[in-house]
């Protein structure tokens, strides 16, 4: 007989495929956000990573996702559904000036990738006003190479 942690592992493999990834990943980014609407935190990805998760439960307020790539220094990234993403406003941060992104689409071949950006890039995920349970986006660090 299966204990409850077997059936929700098996089903949460079953659900989400080969994209299944474990807690300790040190490429999925799942962040305690902000317990309200009115606040923003900072949140690093693993400088070391080219792909991974952004998976925030119960979603409220703002998060900033930093990016930091060293090598080439130009690189863009390039975000993705992956379970609940289209929840997200979303914004390219990095200049310190808001630039609207697209959202993510549940079609999961769609990309939304910013513009190149030198050493760092700066997303702002808006949660917006009403209570989900979770949204995840996939995203994927694209190095640009000089001509």
């Amino acid at each position: 007989m299966y204990s409850f942690v077997h059936l929700a592992l098996m089903c949460t493999v079953l659900l989400r495929g080969t994209k299944c990834n474990l807690f300790d990943d040190s490429c999925q980014v799942m962040p305690d956000g902000p317990s309200d609407d009115h606040t923003t935190i900072d949140v690093q990805t693993d400088p070391m990573c080219h792909n991974g998760t952004f998976w925030w439960n119960y979603p409220q307020g703002n998060i900033r996702l930093h990016f930091q790539h060293k090598t080439p220094p130009y690189f863009r990234v390039c975000l993705k559904d992956y379970l609940g993403g289209s929840i997200f406003q979303l914004y390219d941060v990095t200049s310190d000036m808001k630039h609207a992104m697209p959202s993510v689409t549940p079609d999961s071949s769609k990309e939304v990738c910013t513009s190149a950006h030198h050493y760092e890039i700066v997303i702002l995920f808006e949660a917006g006003h009403l209570m989900r349970y979770m949204g995840e986006v996939a995203y994927r660090i694209q190095p640009i190479y000089p001509l």
